[in-house]
Order: C-alpha cells, then sequence, then structure tokens
C-alpha cells in the first residue's frame, strides 16, 4: 500500500513540477519564443503524464480524461522542434521560424476532430491512433535533431538544449515501450527528466554571469590589431567561400569556420562595425541579390532571394528595404537600361 502511494507521488510529482515550470518560463522576458515553446512543451508532457499518472491507479478514469492525455501527445514532437529551432536562432542571432504556427495546426485540427470522434465511442480507434502518434512524435525528433547537428549544438553552450530534446526522447521511449514495460514508467521517466532539465537550467543560469563576466573581460583586452585582423578573417571566408549563401548559416558555424569563439565574433562585429551578426550577413546577401537583380534580370524575386542565402520572400524584401533603402523591385527598374 505504502509502495504504492510513493510511486504515485513520485510520478504525478514530476508532472505538477513540469505545469509549473511551463508557467514560469512563459512569463520569462528574455528569449521570449524560446521560453514560451519550452513552456508549451512541458504543459503538453505534464497534462501527458498527469493522465498516465491516474490511468495507472485507476483504470476506470473517465474516457474524457483519457483522451485529453493521448491528445496532448499530439503536441510534444512539434513543440520539442520548435524549442530547439527557436533556441538555435537566438543563439545564432538569427530571426526564428516565422512559420511556427502552421507546425501547430495538425495537432489542433486533429485534437478538435475528436470532440466529433470521442474516446467513449472509439475507444479502439484511440488506442490504435496512438502508434500513429508516437511516430509523428519520433518525425519531429529526428527533425530537430538535424537542426541540432547542422548547427554543431552539441557543447557545453547548448547543454539547455541538450537536455531537452533527450528528455523528449527518453519520454517517447518510455510511453513507446509501456506494453513491454509498465505504464507508469512514462510518468517516472518524465518526472525524472524534467528534474534533470531544471537543474541543467539553474546550474546553466548561476554559471552564465561568470562565463559573461569573462567573456566581456577578454573583450575588453583584444587589441585593436586582433579585432582588425579578425575582421579581415571574416570578410576573407565572405568573399571567398561565399558563406552567407548558405540560408543556414549561423554564428557557430561561422565561429568554427574562423577558428574563434562565437562571443568572439559577435563583439567584434559589434564593437567595431556597430551591428548584429544577422545584419552582417544580410549585407553580403544584399550586395549579391543587387548585382543579380541587375545581371540577371530574368530571374524573379523568389529565385534572387533564394540564390542570395535568405529562407524566405518575406525576409529577403524586409532586409532589401532596410538595407538598401527601396524595394527589389524598384531598384531593378531603376538600373533596367
Amino acid at each position: 500500500m505504502i509502495s504504492s502511494q510513493l510511486l504515485f507521488l513520485f510520478s504525478a510529482l514530476g508532472a505538477v513540477n513540469g505545469i509549473f515550470l511551463a508557467c514560469y518560463f512563459f512569463t520569462r522576458r528574455t528569449h521570449r519564443m524560446a521560453n514560451c515553446m519550452l513552456g508549451a512543451l512541458l504543459l503538453a508532457v505534464g497534462i501527458r503524464t498527469v493522465k498516465s499518472s491516474f490511468f495507472y491507479f485507476n483504470p476506470d478514469l473517465a474516457a474524457g480524461f483519457l483522451q485529453i492525455g493521448i491528445s496532448a501527445c499530439l503536441f510534444i514532437g512539434p513543440l520539442t522542434y520548435l524549442y530547439v529551432s527557436c533556441y538555435l536562432a537566438d543563439l545564432a542571432q538569427a530571426t526564428g521560424d516565422k512559420l511556427w504556427r502552421w507546425h501547430l495546426v495538425p495537432p489542433t485540427l486533429i485534437a478538435g476532430l475528436g470532440v466529433f470522434l470521442p474516446f467513449s465511442d472509439y475507444p479502439y480507434a484511440w488506442r490504435c491512433a496512438i502508434t500513429g502518434i508516437h511516430v509523428y512524435w519520433l518525425g519531429y525528433l529526428v527533425l530537430a535533431g538535424r537542426l541540432m547537428w547542422r548547427a554543431q549544438a552539441f557543447n557545453r553552450q547548448a547543454i539547455l538544449l541538450q537536455s531537452v530534446y533527450f528528455s523528449s526522447c527518453v519520454i517517447l521511449v518510455a510511453y513507446a515501450s509501456t506494453r513491454f514495460t509498465s505504464y507508469i514508467v512514462g510518468a517516472i521517466s518524465f518526472t525524472f527528466t524534467v528534474h534533470i532539465t531544471l537543474l541543467t537550467y539553474f546550474l546553466r543560469a548561476d554559471a552564465k554571469p561568470e562565463a559573461t563576466k569573462n567573456d566581456k573581460y577578454q573583450n575588453r583586452k583584444l587589441a585593436e590589431e586582433d579585432a582588425r585582423a579578425i575582421l579581415d578573417s571574416l570578410d576573407e571566408l565572405m568573399h571567398r567561400d561565399q558563406l552567407y549563401l548558405n540560408p543556414n548559416l549561423n554564428l557557430a558555424l561561422v565561429a568554427r569556420k574562423a577558428g574563434n569563439l562565437q562571443t568572439t565574433i559577435s563583439q567584434v562585429i559589434n564593437d567595431n562595425h556597430g551591428k548584429t551578426f544577422n545584419l552582417y550577413i544580410n549585407e553580403f546577401r544584399i550586395q549579391h541579390a543587387k548585382e543579380l537583380l541587375v545581371r540577371e534580370s530574368h530571374l524573379n524575386m523568389e529565385l534572387v532571394a533564394e540564390r542570395s542565402g535568405f529562407n524566405s520572400n518575406s525576409t529577403f524584401f524586409s532586409a532589401f528595404k532596410k538595407i538598401v533603402g527601396q524595394t527589389p523591385a524598384s531598384y531593378r527598374a531603376e538600373f533596367a537600361s
């Protein structure tokens, strides 16, 4: 009896802490989008875990409660991917994915469909759908892992990101393997991973002021000739290798190519050019786009944007107007023979 109560307490503890932690991240001002995605992810897993905990100890739980828990699973994969995407965008000082809402449309529509096909009337269909939900979740984990691999985000600087990503992987494995283990394993795994994530976050927060202080100290000591050498090296990389044509270029990749720390690259660009890394790269892209607009007059704007290293037309038009002061079309018309 006592062991069952302790098991319930431990499994439910993670869900409760996850929900409170989600509220904390929702209210954070820094890195707003990434924190909101992490908060939503914790909330989704927390709801799923609450269902698992109660259902394990009360198999006669109302069907509607079971449906809510299963529906929450639909959001875990997309939210893991969106958190990784937003986190990496913040790390690279770039604009996040503006189409992030579309990743949440399918799970929202499917969960809404459950209103017309409730678990109480179609229990067999819902149980069969769980396998599909796990595959859907796995697909987004693969996409998120691909983003992390391409961004070289497997280092100490991104330890929180790694903790969240691998926690999502562990929870998926736990829930997908319940037929071979026990239904409560998923809830217990979340309790374990949420506390690891919590510990990672606050240890990272405690270490950050000292690291920031050391970085600033190093940047202040950077001699003018050293800064100029780094800038010349960056300019040479951009002109010789045309790194800016890579639409997935980020600060981590440039720092690796240049053989310097990300903080050093960012600080040197900011101190000597008075601009962000994102603006620095976009200026090269816009210069390339200007040449294409005049030289390749047969190309439409979408192709010009794509060949200049932009991920989307909207980003291209916005950056062009900001840097050049006019639209790409008016620039082309001005130089047309």
